[in-house]
């Protein structure tokens, strides 16, 4: 392994996540995201390639496993995708974020998180060049 960093999201009424950027020899990157009660609750694995609309731009081919009764295969496979297209490395992501009792303002507002969070780690990944 390269090394071992730890991203924090902002934190919007008591709500934050956090990414575990794992770099490996090899340049694939694991990220581990979490919030509020930790879990596996579900990993992705992105692999860069051209855009199927545009050639010019890159994208990503995915597969996602999720645990049973989770819901974390929204965040695993956005930030996966968008983190292996702008870095072109494969990139696992393994996602368990949990807070009881969530409205839709509040998964929003995690929407919100991971979104901002995804884009934290592409510039901490592209600038350390990891």
């Amino acid at each position: 392994m390269k090394s071992i960093e730890t991203i924090f999201s902002d934190i919007i009424n008591d709500y934050s996540l956090q990414g575990t950027i794992i770099s490996l020899d090899n340049d694939d990157v694991i990220v581990v995201v979490s919030g509020g009660k930790d879990h596996i609750g579900a990993m992705a694995l992105s692999v860069p390639r051209p855009s199927l609309k545009d050639q010019n731009r890159m994208s990503a081919t995915s597969s996602i496993l999720t645990m049973p009764g989770h819901k974390d295969d929204e965040p695993a496979k956005y930030i996966s995708e968008n983190i292996a297209a702008a870095t072109e490395r494969n990139i696992a992501v393994i996602a368990g974020v949990h807070y009881d009792n969530l409205d839709l303002a509040a998964l929003e507002i995690l929407r919100e998180l991971w979104i901002s969070l995804t884009e934290k780690i592409i510039i901490f990944i592209n600038q350390k060049n990891i």
